[in-house]
């Protein structure tokens, strides 16, 4: 009697050390899963919180033909508009961000007060062959554009445009309302940031070995590149001590524009046989994906 006593006690004592290794297991299993659910959801929120500042309006076009759409990303309501238009390289009034400026058919018209749903509302600014990449000049009634590779600036009042530069590789951008930066291959090959003043009509050196300049749309951050490297982009305060870079895992970044308090970076990242348009953290380097698969001729950003 005793003996099955002792067996009984036996199994029970068994049984209940299996039912604590599974409590205990259980338990285990739980918290780990809470520690992953806590760390996704900790990710989660630490990606959305890298792009928490986001604002104002992208606009690009994915081709240089007018039979290209407009692409326009509304970055608070995180939505995305397409205009078939027949305008082409477009780019965001300097002077008045309801405001455009682009080509057709030889002509550079200002669109004012447009919408995301047409570019109706039209002004003719000048004709002129093979004009391209026109932009306002800030705080002047003038235009800047490229003509048969030649870099031209267009007083609207005097109605007289002036020669700046030669522009052999792509991109350009204002300053300010009398300086103009451009790239230009010196006679040992290497590529410095140039910079034209209108008021004395004088050329000089702005950041040697550097190239495509942008700056943002406040005209407070600009960004470039050094020699050959195309992965790397450099943003500088103008006055100020500012300055990072970023690198992405791509053979490049171009074209780019920085945001109006240098924390952010849209621009194209590149790879063989494709490309990503994007929004970079300058700060943690996060990356977000806007428009994937698509190489823009021109972008813009407006704040």
């Amino acid at each position: 009697m005793q003996d099955k006593f002792g067996q009984i006690y036996k199994y029970c004592k068994h049984g209940k050390d299996v039912i604590a290794i599974k409590k205990t297991i259980s338990i285990f299993v739980i918290i780990l899963m809470s520690i992953i659910i806590f760390i996704v959801l900790l990710s989660v929120f630490q990606y959305y919180k890298s792009f928490y500042g986001l604002k104002g309006e992208i606009m690009l076009m994915e081709g240089e033909a007018p039979s290209f759409p407009v692409l326009i990303y509304d970055i608070k309501n995180n939505k995305k508009y397409e205009i078939r238009n027949i305008f082409y390289d477009v780019q965001y009034d300097a002077n008045n961000g309801n405001n455009l400026i682009a080509v057709i058919n030889n002509k550079i018209y200002k669109i004012n007060e447009y919408q995301r749903t047409d570019f109706a509302n039209r002004q003719l600014l000048y004709t002129g062959e093979n004009v391209r990449y026109p932009k306002f000049v800030p705080d002047k009634n003038a235009i800047s554009f490229t003509q048969k590779d030649k870099l031209t600036y267009y007083d609207l009042d005097a109605k007289k445009s002036i020669v700046i530069a030669k522009l052999l590789l792509p991109g350009y951008d204002w300053l300010d309302s009398d300086t103009v930066l451009f790239t230009e291959v010196d006679s040992s090959g290497s590529l410095n940031i140039m910079a034209y003043k209108i008021s004395n009509n004088k050329t000089y050196v702005f950041k040697k070995d550097a190239a495509y300049p942008s700056l943002s749309y406040n005209k407070k951050f600009l960004t470039y590149q050094r020699g050959n490297v195309r992965n790397v982009v450099y943003i500088e305060e103008i006055n100020g001590s500012h300055r990072k870079s970023v690198r992405v895992n791509s053979i490049g970044l171009l074209p780019y524009k920085p945001s109006s308090d240098g924390n952010y970076l849209i621009g194209a990242m590149y790879y063989a046989g494709h490309a990503d348009v994007v929004i970079i953290n300058v700060t943690n380097n996060k990356i977000r994906k806007i428009f994937p698969g698509i190489f823009p001729s021109v972008l813009d950003w407006k704040e």
